[in-house]
């Protein structure tokens, strides 16, 4: 049982960038100050994250999920898949 004023921890992953239809960076900027101190992203491979969040920059989604086995995942491919992922964390947070 960890504690429940903490925030989850999410690893972030970024795919290779080499189509991406919008500016991925900044949309995880916007992510993480919209959820404020309920998730805090780590690097993909941070032992002891809770889910992982993958930021591919177009529809096609190719980048490399391994470091993701076993745990939960949410795609990110547009502003839209962002704002279900807020909706979602602020919904069970």
């Amino acid at each position: 049982m960890g504690n429940r004023d903490a925030p989850l921890k999410i690893g972030l992953k970024y795919c290779g960038g080499c189509s991406p239809d919008y500016e991925r960076v900044e949309l995880v900027r916007q992510m993480k100050q919209r959820l404020g101190d309920k998730a805090e992203f780590l690097p993909h491979d941070t032992p002891g994250i809770s889910m992982g969040v993958a930021v591919q920059g177009c529809p096609t989604a190719c980048g490399d999920l391994s470091s993701f086995a076993g745990l939960p995942v949410w795609i990110i491919t547009s502003q839209a898949d962002a704002e279900a992922f807020i909706r979602h964390m602020e919904a069970t947070g």
